[in-house]
């Protein structure tokens, strides 16, 4: 019967801390434009990205650098990088989560968008 106790404290902890609001993340608001990030090495090859803003949200982010000399980089890249491009488009900012296996670049890919970011504040 311990058992059941238990986890039944545990899923009423957990709820609780859950049914809690979140902290509201202050809106930035972005000029419309194309903005270029700063180039940051990936240890093995430079990443840069590119953010563009149309009516003041983030449509769209490329990556102009990314390692490419390896095969494992190439691979590496061609996974992380498209997930890491869509996940800014959806968060609306860099505050991301890196790509496990590809740390390295998930770092400064994230480096590089805070770069164009702040080239778009207000």
């Amino acid at each position: 019967m311990k058992p059941l106790r238990y986890s039944l404290l545990l899923g009423t902890a957990l709820g609780a801390c859950l049914a809690a609001p979140l902290p509201a993340l202050a809106q930035t608001h972005y000029r419309d434009g194309t903005y270029p990030g700063p180039t940051y090495s990936a240890y093995y090859g430079y990443v840069q990205a590119q953010v563009t803003v149309h009516s003041g949200k983030i449509t769209e982010v490329r990556v102009l650098k990314y390692p490419s000399d390896r095969a494992t980089s190439r691979y590496i890249a061609s996974r992380a990088l498209p997930y890491l491009e869509r996940e800014v488009i959806r968060a609306q900012s860099g505050r991301i989560y890196g790509v496990t296996g590809a740390t390295l670049d998930s770092r400064a890919f994230v480096a590089s968008i805070d770069g164009a970011l702040r080239s778009a504040s207000h």
